[in-house]
């Protein structure tokens, strides 16, 4: 029953948003929320040096599943990405810092803020843009993935629908190479756009300080005998990443955009050096085409065996998944088979405009293996609906199915670590939300 409340109180509040959508496309339907806040504040005539960036997403979702029914029903979150930014020039050279934080209401405990980015920049026409702090690193710029054209939620680039739908040992692979985040200090280069050509390299010393990068699988350090093994974090260090774009056409007609990225990295146990892990070694290769009002977007990501630990079980598993039955693992019973991975995963994006309506469709499809020849899988399906009142505020609907299927090696890899999974389970995930852009 109140789950009911609060669903009501939810759409309560997405209509009110509604009607100052409005309210705001009267004053100036082609102004941002930032426009409007910076004529209001400033003399037109004068630049304002500060200003802010962002968006809010007030998201209602409604999940069930065939198994899994302590996941069944509904969750509301306000998820959040807030930044301030500083812009100042001096003759040929633009220079500043931005700061920006991410809070999630419904995924996040208590609803806390994080520091997303906090860097400092440096740009010019001749030597592109130099960055030094907490940002992205220029895989994660020039990753492109078939969810660049979705709307609403996003489907599975959200990253999000595998924590809702978190019982499926890893087979939902995000969309990016997933031990990288802005949260580690590094600096990037991003280089000028040359004959439709654009580079970018960034460089990040120690990402522990991240404190998120934790590998899929349990790292081989038992407690005593009768113990199982934990589940260890993993991070890199001395990591590199590059990209590389090639864009052509104009935005109104046909135009293109190819790219590949990298991340490459020493990998390293967090929790005794004597744990040897995998060396990060990922990639990333997408396409966007675009004609007039039709966009498709598609992409490929292969993780390798980036910070899987490099012990392999020595015989094959006893007996075959028994959910009433305790695992322990040992090299003799149970765990990693050569052969296994981080992670492969495939998605593409289609969308079509028609004025402030926008309609998409997706398909993302992600594997781990867990051996030669025992793996888990998902596929999505992701159909969205987005209307756009003017530049602040938007209205969406999604529909997402996702299939997935367990191997037995992962569901009991997945037990004797504490983490529950299912063989074959299939969601059904409806989302309605606002989207506030700033």
């Amino acid at each position: 029953m109140n789950n009911i409340y609060k669903n009501i109180a939810l759409l309560s509040v997405l209509a009110t948003v509604s009607v100052f959508a409005e309210t705001v496309e009267e004053l100036d339907e082609n102004a941002s929320l930032n426009e409007i806040i910076r004529q209001k504040m400033s003399d037109p005539n004068n630049d304002m040096p500060l200003s802010f960036c962002g968006d809010l997403n007030l998201t209602a979702l409604f999940i069930s599943q065939d198994k899994n029914e302590d996941y069944d029903g509904s969750s509301e979150s306000l998820q959040g990405n807030i930044g301030l930014i500083y812009v100042g020039k001096k003759n040929k050279f633009g220079y500043g810092v931005e700061i920006g934080v991410k809070t999630d209401s419904g995924l996040i405990k208590q609803g806390a803020a994080i520091m997303k980015t906090a860097f400092v920049f440096v740009e010019a026409d001749t030597i592109g843009t130099i960055r030094l702090g907490y940002t992205n690193t220029a895989a994660d710029l020039f990753c492109i993935c078939g969810d660049k054209y979705l709307v609403g939620y996003g489907g599975a680039g959200s990253g999000n629908l595998g924590i809702f739908y978190n019982k499926s040992a890893g087979s939902i692979v995000d969309t990016g190479f997933s031990c990288d985040d802005s949260r580690a200090a590094k600096i990037l280069w991003l280089s000028p756009t040359l004959s439709g050509f654009s580079i970018g390299l960034s460089f990040t010393p120690d990402s522990r300080d991240a404190n998120l990068f934790y590998t899929r699988h349990c790292l081989f350090k038992p407690i005593n005998e009768k113990s199982c093994f934990s589940q260890m974090s993993a991070y890199t260090k001395n990591t590199t990443t590059c990209g590389i774009a090639y864009e052509l056409g104009a935005p109104d007609d046909f135009n293109a955009k190819i790219s590949a990225s990298a991340w490459f990295g020493k990998g390293k146990s967090g929790s005794s050096d004597t744990i040897e892990v995998h060396n990060v070694r990922a990639f990333n290769i997408g396409a966007m085409l675009g004609y007039k009002d039709f966009k498709i977007s598609l992409g490929y990501t292969d993780a390798g065996k980036s910070l899987l630990p490099r012990k392999y079980a020595t015989t094959d598993m006893p007996v075959a998944f028994d959910d009433s039955r305790n695992y322990a693992l040992s090299d003799t019973a149970v765990g990693l088979k050569p052969g296994a991975d981080a992670g492969k995963s495939f998605s593409v994006g289609v969308a079509y405009t028609y004025e402030k309506l926008t309609v998409s469709a997706g398909y993302f499809k992600s594997e781990v293996k867990f051996s030669d020849n025992e793996k888990s899988s998902a596929d999505i399906i992701t159909l969205a609906a987005e209307y756009t009142f003017d530049k602040t505020v938007g209205m969406y609907i999604e529909y997402d199915h996702i299939s997935s299927n367990t191997c037995d090696r992962a569901r009991i890899y997945g037990k004797a670590c504490n983490l529950s999974s299912t063989g074959e389970n299939k969601a059904n995930i409806l989302i309605m939300g606002t989207k506030i852009n700033i």
